[in-house]
């Protein structure tokens, strides 16, 4: 009509697994994995900081709802 050529025909878009997470329902998920070593050697100081305060965290919550 204006005499411009149309543009080109473009194939789908590239598969990016970022845009499109895995299916999280019991078919398609991995299961339960092997049972995480009780160990802390391999922990580094910043990962056993962050458990020690999550673990108090929790116990005063858990105080917390006993008293109210």
């Amino acid at each position: 009509m204006t005499g411009e050529d149309p543009a080109p025909a473009q194939g789908p878009p590239e598969f990016n697994p970022l845009r499109y997470p895995p299916c999280a329902c019991p078919r398609h998920s991995p299961g339960p994995g092997p049972e995480p070593d009780k160990d802390d050697a391999g922990d580094s100081a910043l990962l056993r900081e962050l458990r020690t305060r999550m673990n108090e965290e929790n116990r005063l919550r858990r105080w917390a709802r006993g008293q109210s």
